[in-house]
């Protein structure tokens, strides 16, 4: 069994409305210090980004991969291990997506949903089934079962094959997310 040391945590600028996502955010980024992973995430200070950087209390390493746009509006989170600062979007998905070797999807808008569709892209065109990272979606309270849907009806009409679904995993507690990690 292999065990993933650097995480890449995907997850939204905002805090949604369920109570849920924020405690979520908080215990994994907790977790995720406690057993000695290296976060890698989009560098804010905002919204659930910002509650799961707080690992660091908990003895974890945390790099932050930030565009300009988000430095100019005072939203670089400081107080992380590491923080790089980059010129685009583009970049820092980029960046990302070469930092992880194990993802997780926490509850977000647009800007994680195309985090995790590149990563899922990338991964399907470059890396054969079998050897492709597990991406961890965190369904918490039913958020992604509409993209759990999706993912069902390309590949019932044919638009992606059963093994581009096999490293996707949707997880509704962090107790699989953690299990799944180790």
């Amino acid at each position: 069994m292999t065990t993933y040391k650097n995480i890449t945590v995907y997850c939204g600028s905002h805090f949604g409305n369920d109570g849920a996502f924020a405690s979520l955010a908080a215990r994994l980024g907790e977790a995720l210090g406690k057993g000695g992973f290296h976060m890698i995430y989009g560098g804010g200070t905002v919204g659930l980004m910002g509650l799961a950087a707080e690992l660091l209390t908990s003895g974890g390493r945390v790099t932050g991969i930030i565009p300009r746009v988000f430095i100019e509006k005072e939203q670089a989170h400081r107080g992380i291990t590491e923080l790089l600062e980059v010129p685009d979007m583009i970049t820092r998905k980029q960046k990302l997506i070469e930092s992880g070797d194990a993802f997780i999807v926490l509850p977000g808008g647009i800007g994680t949903l195309e985090e995790l569709a590149d990563t899922f892209s990338h991964y399907r065109i470059y890396a054969a089934p079998g050897s492709r990272p597990p991406i961890l979606i965190a369904n918490i309270n039913g958020i992604y079962d509409p993209l759990k849907a999706l993912f069902q009806n390309w590949l019932r009409l044919g638009f992606i094959e059963k093994e581009d679904l096999d490293s996707i995993h949707f997880c509704s507690t962090l107790a699989e997310i953690m299990k799944l990690l180790s």
